[in-house]
């Protein structure tokens, strides 16, 4: 069975209901995706997050809590967070991680919760593209089932890939190993460590503490165009995303033997 998830990344659950959304969410998804999935500068603060993931627990819901990549500012907020958010640890509640760090930080802490991979993880261990899908690393896959992460997360990108799943126990895994959640309409095709908006020009050897971002990009993407690509480019934030006609999509039914168990609408890139 498709569990189906809606992404709300830092909505509060007063916002999506002056918004309108909330009651037809609601009605719809099983669970809900807060947090920020690409940049540190959008993860909510800890009372709030733990407010807003509380919010849709007590409504029978399931909540993944999500994060993004780090730097030293967004590891002490996370820190915050994830201390939080123990009173509500239960079946329901889960946590993505886009960083090692975040990974590193939960068991520091003993944060007892489900761990799942986000969607800049996976190319550690999967190659994706429009036409493969496949396993290329059992010891990358190995090394995220010892620390009990057997969930990845991916986006669309085709309707006809082959897979090595076959062979998976000549390539050295099971799989029984791992489970996919799958993020559309939206495939993140890169990710900075600054943004175009918020972020002055900075060096590698420099840190980003002391800088003040607007999170400009809260109010709205724009579209690029790039010479190579024929398909419609957004921008939001640190991330470049392209969005996928659903004729791209796998039919649900072939779902199952791609691992893929959990669907999640993200209504914007």
């Amino acid at each position: 069975m498709i569990e189906r998830g809606l992404k709300v990344g830092g909505l509060t659950p007063a916002q999506m209901r002056a918004g309108g959304s909330l009651d037809e969410a609601l009605g719809k998804f099983e669970r809900f995706y807060v947090g920020a999935e690409f940049c540190e500068n959008l993860l909510p603060g800890a009372e709030e997050l733990k407010r807003t993931a509380g919010f849709f627990l007590g409504k029978g819901k399931k909540v993944s809590v999500v994060t993004p990549p780090l730097t030293e500012r967004g590891l002490k907020n996370l820190r915050r967070v994830f201390k939080a958010l123990r009173p509500l640890a239960c079946q329901e509640l889960e946590l993505t991680v886009n960083d090692f760090g975040a990974l590193e930080l939960a068991r520091e802490l003993g944060l007892d919760l489900k761990v799942s991979a986000g969607r800049l993880m996976y190319e550690n261990l999967f190659r994706i593209r429009a036409s493969v899908f496949q396993v290329v690393n059992s010891y990358a896959l190995h090394f995220f089932t010892a620390r009990g992460v057997n969930r990845f997360e991916v986006s669309a990108v085709g309707a006809r890939q082959l897979t090595n799943f076959g062979k998976a126990a000549a390539l050295g895994f099971s799989l029984s190993e791992f489970s996919l959640t799958l993020y559309y309409p939206y495939l993140n095709l890169s990710s900075t460590r600054t943004c175009l908006l918020g972020t002055p020009e900075i060096g590698p050897q420099d840190s980003v503490t002391g800088i003040d971002c607007r999170r400009e990009c809260r109010t709205a993407s724009f579209e690029v165009a790039y010479p190579d690509v024929k398909e419609k480019l957004l921008v939001r934030g640190n991330t470049v995303f392209l969005h996928f006609p659903g004729k791209l999509y796998p039919a649900e039914k072939s779902l199952a033997a791609r691992r893929v168990d959990r669907l999640v609408y993200c209504p914007l890139p």
